[in-house]
């Protein structure tokens, strides 16, 4: 009897840290997500490695996985990842909020990092053994599938794209579209966050490779392969964040931050120091806030979670310096004498359980990204939320993935400052209404469910955002959702909205 497929991950990075203990399992979402599926499947990951002389580890104490890595030279990770991943392929894919930098360079290094990829990744194929899945993620790695498709590859081959797929027409601008295209239907399944995304790319198939037909959910080539596509969002692990909220620490660190802020109403956002998370954008709707609403100041308090991101680059260096200059100017305009300053900004990288006391904190959740392909801030606050009866606020961005699942939440244009200082365009009842699959489990329990076909499968774990209350909340508040210290405010939340 044989055992499980073995599924093999090939991502721009490995799922380790180094750190002055030694080497530890990285956090994020996409291992959270993947490892209890890999570990069942003696599952392996492979992933980019550059800038230590140490090499990693083939096997690292708390993760069962096996590891390869793949050498990147500095110099290539800067064309690669640094150029024509993150500044030609993000901003495009993010709706042009910045403009994309062509560099024919960046493109051929890019297509040299893929081919590295496909070598390392095409070792764990042996003759007369059953092939393993080989899943392959991100917009670093669209030309992968093809080319492991070209070197002969059994496996079955995946690919899921993390962020947004543009509107063909934007996608159009690259002069090495078809190329990605037909990197991408190197694989037998194309998996996306939403709908939108994913009939965008099917368009983009229509639209720019005359040579395929597009049938449905299906992409047929000249060759006779088809290729499914898949909406599959991804989710959080609920039961170990709740797991988590109960830790005694977590309840410290929660009790010690309300005591700090009191009766203010605490307005939370946690993201990436990144010019698609509308950060600007919710520090200047704040200060329109406060210029008109004199009342509510030394009442009202943002924090703002900034986790660095990319800060090798000057774009985001910039970005700092800009949000940063933000942060002064409204504190020194706003605070008021004896009262605590309008907005606490740290910029850090945070540990869990330390997030999780922010998350229970908050009154209202900020996630107004001015395009995300998920977002799972959203669903890790709305679980805690939930998990602890509370009555926290999710102000949702329209566009961000998360808001098809999450339809619940107060939804808002961020690009609509003035508009986003006293509401949003609409406000759905909290009560005795299901969120969605705000922590639908992402990862397969087993390869022929890895996908399903065409649109998304229902939830097999819907979770109630929160109960209506009997009476009065904790904080005598006038409606269930309603921030506590803005009584009279109405139902639209006077809140400034913007990873």
């Amino acid at each position: 009897m044989t055992g499980p497929t073995q599924i093999v991950v090939i991502a721009n990075r490995l799922p380790i840290a180094r750190t002055p203990g030694g080497w530890r399992p990285a956090s994020g979402g996409l291992v959270t997500a993947l490892r209890p599926v890999l570990e069942a499947s003696r599952g392996a990951w492979v992933g980019g490695w550059s800038g230590s002389k140490e090499e990693p580890p083939a096997h690292v104490s708390g993760l069962s996985l096996d590891l390869r890595a793949v050498p990147l030279s500095p110099r290539l990770v800067a064309a690669y990842y640094q150029g024509f991943s993150n500044q030609t392929l993000w901003p495009l894919f993010h709706d042009l909020v910045h403009q994309p930098i062509i560099d024919r360079s960046w493109w051929e290094a890019y297509r040299g990092a893929n081919e590295l990829f496909a070598g390392t990744a095409g070792g764990f194929e042996r003759p007369r053994e059953q092939p393993p899945v080989l899943w392959v993620h991100d917009y670093h790695l669209m030309l992968l599938p093809r080319l492991l498709r070209r070197g002969g590859s059994r496996s079955r081959i995946l690919y899921f794209l993390h962020t947004p797929f543009p509107a063909p027409e934007l996608f159009a601008r690259l002069p090495w579209r078809a190329e990605l295209l037909q990197g991408v239907l190197g694989a037998d399944l194309v998996g996306f966050h939403t709908d939108m995304y994913r009939e965008n790319f099917l368009r983009a198939c229509r639209y720019l490779l005359p040579e395929v037909s597009v049938e449905g959910d299906t992409v047929r080539l000249p060759d006779g392969r088809s290729v499914r596509s898949s909406t599959h969002p991804i989710s959080v692990d609920a039961r170990e964040l709740i797991k988590k909220i109960g830790e005694p620490r977590v309840q410290r660190q929660t009790r010690r931050l309300r005591e700090q802020f009191g009766s203010r109403t605490v307005m939370l956002g946690v993201d990436r120091l990144d010019y698609t998370k509308g950060i600007l954008q919710r520090l200047r709707a704040l200060e329109l806030l406060l210029e008109r609403r004199a009342d509510l100041r030394g009442r009202v308090t943002l924090v703002q979670i900034a986790e660095p991101s990319r800060y090798e680059e000057p774009r985001y260096r910039q970005i700092r310096v800009e949000v940063e200059q933000a942060v002064g100017r409204i504190n020194g305009r706003f605070t008021e004498p004896g009262r605590a300053v309008p907005v606490r900004y740290m910029y850090r990288s945070m540990p869990l359980s330390r997030l999780l006391s922010y998350y229970l904190l908050a009154d209202v959740a900020l996630v107004t990204s001015l395009k995300d392909g998920m977002n799972l801030v959203a669903k890790e606050y709305v679980v805690c939320q939930a998990a602890t009866q509370g009555s926290g606020v999710l102000v949702l961005s329209e566009f961000a993935g998360a808001s098809q699942e999450l339809t619940q939440a107060v939804l808002c244009n961020p690009f609509d400052e003035e508009g986003s200082r006293t509401g949003s365009r609409r406000r759905s009842p909290w009560a005795k209404q299901s969120a969605g699959a705000a922590c639908r489990p992402w990862a397969p329990t087993s390869t022929p469910t890895m996908f399903s076909r065409g649109r998304r499968r229902p939830s097999p774990m819907p979770l109630l955002l929160k109960s209506e209350p009997k009476g009065p909340d904790r904080s005598g508040c006038s409606s269930p959702g309603t921030p506590r210290g803005l009584r009279g405010a109405g139902d639209r939340l006077p809140t400034p909205l913007s990873e």
